[in-house]
């Protein structure tokens, strides 16, 4: 029976958004008969260490990340610079990925989406495609109930995986949710992310993590 190996790059770890998504598309592989996933977290350094002897051993492997800034994290490109040595020979193996953001819009995503399927074939790999998601950040606060079709369509990509090895475009479009609003929505939109209440919770990620005193740091100007 195939190997699969479920690698989460959130710096978050088992907590983290991408881990929540992650967690439907492991249920709908074993559902559909897939044997129970090796589960990794970058996070961990021993789960690091073990992932980059891991990738070279699993038949399909799926990295689901957290979009940042545009970019993959940090800690993925490290995991990534480390396995290119290493990176076992690809042949009938396939490496699937999973992007999420606090974006709304899929569209953020699709930069980093073009380079993960590059990234595939230079690691010898079959490209299984990238599952896109935005407004991920609002999982932490949602109840299962509340997600329980976006749930199912995981569970279905993760079936399609399992049986054919990729997933299905039109599947991968429904999770994407919206890709673009239309001008007048962004208007709108735009406004309404202004007011305080609207902030509130992005204001306090900021002073839990020590970085309030620098929200307007430009160090690239």
């Amino acid at each position: 029976m195939p190997s699969f190996l479920l690698l989460d790059g959130s710096p978050r770890g088992p907590r983290s958004n991408s881990m929540k998504l992650l967690a439907q598309v492991k249920e709908g592989w074993e559902l559909s008969g897939g044997a129970a996933p090796e589960t990794l977290h970058l996070a961990l350094p021993a789960d690091f260490d073990r992932a980059l002897t891991a990738f070279g051993a699993a038949d399909t492997v799926l990295l689901g990340m957290p979009l940042y800034t545009d970019a993959m994290p940090a800690l993925v490109l490290a995991f990534l610079h480390a396995l290119a040595p290493r990176a076992a020979d690809g042949e009938a193996r396939r490496l699937g990925f999973l992007v999420q953001s606090g974006f709304p819009e899929a569209l953020h995503s699709r930069p980093l989406e073009r380079y993960l399927e590059k990234l595939a074939r230079r690691l010898g790999r079959h490209y299984a495609g990238t599952i896109v998601r935005g407004g991920g950040e609002s999982l932490r606060a949602m109840p299962d109930q509340a997600n329980r079709k976006l749930w199912g369509q995981l569970r279905t990509l993760g079936g399609q995986l399992s049986r054919e090895g990729r997933f299905a475009p039109a599947t991968l479009h429904a999770v994407a949710g919206v890709e673009r609003f239309p001008r007048p929505a962004a208007a709108l939109l735009g406004l309404v992310f202004r007011l305080p209440l609207t902030q509130f919770y992005w204001n306090r990620q900021l002073k839990r993590n020590g970085a309030w005193r620098r929200r307007f740091a430009r160090p690239y100007a």
